[in-house]
């Protein structure tokens, strides 16, 4: 996605969502480009929407009054997100933030997760049965 495309939302706001997203999503091997895609599907939804826009702006600007959100502790974050949860903003980023994290290849690796398998004959073929991280159950009994 180019600049152009999320320019409706400023670099602060994107930083802010992004930011928002890591606090409700955390993962700290996780690099910043991926949280900073919760920013550019919102970008996209401020695009086409301008009471989403709206709703986005204010509620950044509120995060932002005082100390910039993304000074604050990871504790101080997430303190300030619990009184909005439930918002439409909180909802927004939730919901965006789930999709866009764990649908990213780099978060299916941190996970152990490998990916889909249909376009490789499926999990039966590949071994559905190599869950080499949970105990044998046959051994327990």
């Amino acid at each position: 996605m180019g600049k152009s495309e999320t320019a409706l939302l400023s670099g602060q706001t994107m930083a802010t969502i992004a930011a928002a997203a890591r606090t409700v999503y955390p993962h700290d091997a996780l690099p910043d480009d991926v949280y900073a895609r919760v920013g550019e599907k919102l970008a996209e939804a401020a695009r086409d929407n301008s009471g989403t826009a709206r709703t986005i702006e204010e509620t950044v600007s509120a995060l932002n009054s005082g100390r910039s959100f993304l000074e604050l502790s990871s504790s101080e974050k997430l303190q300030m997100l619990k009184r909005i949860e439930g918002s439409e903003f909180f909802e927004l980023v939730r919901s965006t933030a789930v999709v866009e994290i764990y649908s990213d290849e780099r978060t299916w690796q941190l996970c152990g997760y490998e990916g889909p398998s249909f376009d490789k004959g499926g999990y039966i073929v590949r071994g559905f049965n190599d869950l080499d991280w949970l105990s044998d159950p046959e051994a327990a009994s």
